[in-house]
């Protein structure tokens, strides 16, 4: 059974992304890393990825770490935004997973993994469960705060990213879907493996604010280009 790592990203300082691929080396075998911005992210159209250099930094950071790398630069923004992009990470990923067997790990290059028992490829590898969740931990102003976020998913035939940028879904034996991970008042998503001993760090707070308020931009235009429904 392997790991392989799913990470998007685009114009990141290099030491988050060298931190980055360390984090996610505790525990994955190889890692896919998709570079370019959604094309509704502010300023897309006039860089569409992020230059060789930052590549350059998570393949040497992957090779240090003794991980095998895939960087895919796009020509072009993601023209269906977050949705398309994640979407296309796990596709690809799929061309080089063993289907059922293997396991996909996504990240955004403002998550560290600070914390990995070093059980947690054993307790992938023994349970009958399709996807896991691990304990998003992020800094807050005079308190911290730490929730369950699924990022595991077994590397199944048809995996993919569909109706919101978080909506993971693999078909069903009855011609439909099974979600692994959805919007709780409309989907009716699988069981998920606890493993909340395995931290994922979110430094999203620590951004720039020219940053921050580029992305708030963007997500203020999520309820228009990303609607949930029924699977």
């Amino acid at each position: 059974m392997r790991v392989i790592g799913l990470l998007s990203w685009y114009e990141e300082p290099a030491p988050w992304l060298a931190e980055c691929v360390a984090g996610l080396a505790q525990i994955c075998d190889h890692l896919v890393a998709v570079d370019g911005p959604y094309a509704l992210f502010p300023g897309a159209t006039r860089k569409p990825a992020s230059g060789s250099e930052q590549a350059d930094t998570i393949a040497r950071a992957a090779a240090g770490a003794g991980m095998g790398c895939t960087v895919h630069v796009p020509r072009e923004p993601w023209w269906g935004n977050e949705v398309e992009k994640r979407d296309y990470m796990f596709r690809l990923a799929m061309t080089m997973a063993q289907p059922g067997v293997d396991w996909l790990l996504r990240v955004d290059a403002d998550e560290v993994f600070t914390q990995v028992p070093i059980d947690t490829k054993k307790a992938l590898g023994e349970t009958d469960l399709d996807v896991a969740e691990v304990a998003l931990w992020e800094r807050g102003d005079g308190e911290d705060s730490q929730q369950p976020l699924r990022v595991l998913f077994r590397a199944l035939p048809g995996i993919r990213i569909q109706q919101a940028h978080y909506v993971v879904t693999v078909p069903g034996l009855d011609g439909g879907s099974r979600v692994l991970v959805g919007n709780d008042t409309v989907h009716q998503a699988e069981t998920a493996l606890p493993l909340w001993d395995v931290r994922l760090e979110h430094r999203t707070q620590q951004r720039s604010a020219t940053r921050r308020a580029l992305k708030e931009q963007y997500y203020a235009q999520l309820p228009q280009i990303e609607q949930v429904s029924e699977l």
